[in-house]
């Protein structure tokens, strides 16, 4: 039985005839929990064990509630991501299943869509072509599954795909807009695929990524290079994978779509295998400037200043009085970064996860940039005692203020928030935010963008932030309806260096940016050429760990992450079985009251 918990083990009950991928309700400690149905008979005996067992409460479900290949997806992930079977099912199945709500009759039964599999690949920058090539698939009538990684994408593609035609008969029988994770309506849809709905397209976000679509015979992950399709709740892993594994599992076809690839598909793609003339646009468009002669005002308490350029304020000034909108970029909220003691040197830390506090002078406090854990401004430096502390890295609520006095058009600088509806009440102005605000491309007119500090997006001590600052410049120069007409400029201390080289000459593409990267990545051993996992446990189990590890020749190394309460150990291996192996001590059952390592994954 795999029951949810941080716990790999999985536990030996008495019970009826419970087939395989079914639900049981089973006592666990002094209450009950529901529980899946791993195995059955003599094979369900954990390691021979010999005792007494607890009988089965009761069986919630007749017949298997999962097929075969999503129980194979589960046991997948499990040893792909090194977590339990029971994690992975509170990760991946809506948290319904977990209580054991009852399905309406009749359950999917290992229905396959086999059609003959295999990959293909859309990579077109225009959003509004790359849809219609979707479009045109899906009218072939086959079981579609087309995940989004933001919900906003994934509803706006299917107002287009109703409108198409694409898909006969009546869209509102024909399309599932599968809802977003956590809702109760999440279950009413998993409840509907599941029981034999009749729904042939669905449409979502990340929560679709498992959606029970009966006969499911194609998979397209879109935009499928975006770093939202990676998780930040525990256990962290990449849905666009999980999304190609179940492909290959239910013998789908796999389309991997977007502006751009990722490091493993463009790996995957035939040589040359990509040509748009609509790319050389992008060099007219693009404007590197170098934050070194860029006007640099001081800020009252500020050991740091931002970089407002003469080109940046002259391009946004254009940009209106042209009637377009104008957005700043700077990925950093509050006032500023970091927090730092001049005495002893170091920076205000979070207690929860040792991430950097940040300082948020409008709201009157400190927040962590990783967990969102707030306190209080502090005095004094929790290290040292010191009373000389200053700030770093200035962030959104001083590049507000610097907008203000630098833009000379008569129009207004709204912060952005989130809140998409706030903006568009406006007629024009100037944006103000982080990278969320590329989501206003998709409902206005904007004829600039302008990165503020674009290597702070690079600067992150992350194996994948290059490839991410250039995904996101990438995707400033294409997203929405017109972006022929839009100017991207970036603030830079290396114009056209190291991840910027794919942005210049006369036809940048991701190719050139590609070809760079994997290359370094391939010398460093690193994603996607071995897989890098991040462990972090107590002193004892860290100890004991890194002398398993140099027992077993694994290359390993004990992380200088400053302030976290526990020591943290990096290992790169393919040898993710034997690793495992070597873990599962510290993830058994019998451990519960002494707590559990923390792992993470990383495969890209």
């Amino acid at each position: 039985m795999a029951l949810a918990g941080p716990w790999w083990t999985l536990l030996s009950y008495m019970g009826p005839d419970c087939p395989v991928g079914t639900r049981v309700l089973v006592p666990m400690g002094k209450g009950a929990r529901v529980g899946l149905v791993a195995a059955a008979g003599d094979d369900a005996l954990i390691g021979g064990y010999g005792g007494e067992l607890r009988d089965v409460v009761r069986a919630i479900d007749e017949t298997p509630i999962l097929s075969d290949a999503f129980i194979s997806l589960l046991m997948w992930f499990s040893e792909a991501y090194l977590c339990g079977l029971g994690t992975a099912m509170k990760a991946l199945l809506p948290a319904s299943f977990m209580k054991g709500e009852l399905l309406d009759p009749p359950p999917v039964t290992g229905a396959s869509g086999r059609h003959g599999g295999g990959v293909s690949f859309v990579y077109e920058p225009v959003d509004s072509v790359r849809f219609e090539r979707y479009a045109e698939m899906m009218s072939d009538g086959r079981p579609t599954l087309i995940s989004f990684p933001m919900y906003s994408a994934a509803m706006r593609f299917a107002e287009f795909l109703a409108a198409s035609g694409a898909a006969s008969g009546d869209p509102a029988d024909v399309i599932l807009r599968y809802p977003k994770s956590g809702a109760r309506a999440e279950w009413k849809a998993w409840n509907r695929l599941a029981s034999g709905g009749g729904a042939r397209i669905v449409v979502g976000a990340q929560s679709s990524s498992m959606a029970p679509l009966r006969y499911v015979s194609r998979i397209i992950v879109e935009d499928e290079s975006n770093n939202a399709w990676r998780t930040i709740r525990h256990p962290v892993y990449n849905v666009r994978s999980l999304m190609a594994k179940r492909a290959l599992l239910e013998g789908a076809s796999l389309v991997l779509g977007g502006r751009m690839p990722s490091s493993r598909a463009y790996m995957r793609m035939a040589a040359g295998g990509f040509s748009d003339a609509r790319t050389t646009t992008a060099a007219r468009r693009t404007i590197l400037v170098d934050m070194k002669l860029a006007y640099s005002p001081e800020v009252r308490g500020m050991c740091d200043s931002l970089a407002v350029s003469e080109p940046l304020v002259r391009e946004t000034d254009s940009a209106l009085e042209r009637g377009a909108w104008a957005i700043w970029i700077l990925d950093r909220k509050g006032y500023a970064g970091e927090i730092i003691c001049s005495e002893c040197g170091t920076s205000i830390r979070c207690g929860k996860c040792g991430g950097a506090m940040r300082l948020e002078v409008s709201a009157g406090r400190t927040s962590c940039a990783s967990c969102g854990t707030t306190g209080t401004v502090p005095d004094v430096c929790p290290n040292c005692s010191g009373i000389l502390l200053s700030a770093r890295r200035p962030g959104l609520e001083v590049l507000i203020t610097l907008a203000k006095s630098a833009i000379t058009a008569p129009y207004p600088v709204i912060p952005f928030a989130g809140d998409g509806d706030e903006v568009l009440a406006c007629a024009r102005g100037l944006v103000v935010g982080t990278r969320a605000a590329l989501s206003l491309c998709d409902d206005m007119d904007v004829g600039m963008i302008g990165w503020i500090d674009a290597d702070g997006e690079a600067r992150s001590q992350e194996y994948g932030a290059r490839a991410r600052a250039f995904g996101l410049v990438w995707e400033s120069l294409w997203r929405g309806s017109h972006p022929e007409s839009r100017t991207v400029l970036i603030q830079t201390r290396r114009p056209g260096m190291e991840w910027q080289k794919g942005l210049c000459g006369s036809r940048p593409d991701w190719r050139r940016f590609w070809r760079d990267e994997l290359r370094e990545r391939e010398d460093f051993n690193m994603p996607p050429f071995s897989p890098l996992i991040r462990i972090e446990a107590s002193m004892n189990d860290a100890r004991e760990m890194a002398r398993l590890f140099e027992g077993e020749g694994f290359e390993f190394w004990t992380s200088d992450e400053q302030d976290s309460k526990r020591p943290v150990l990096w290992l790169r291996t393919k040898k993710l079985s034997a690793l495992r192996r070597k873990m599962e001590p510290f993830f058994h059952i019998a451990r519960a009251g002494r707590g559990y390592p923390s792992v993470t994954v990383w495969h890209e």
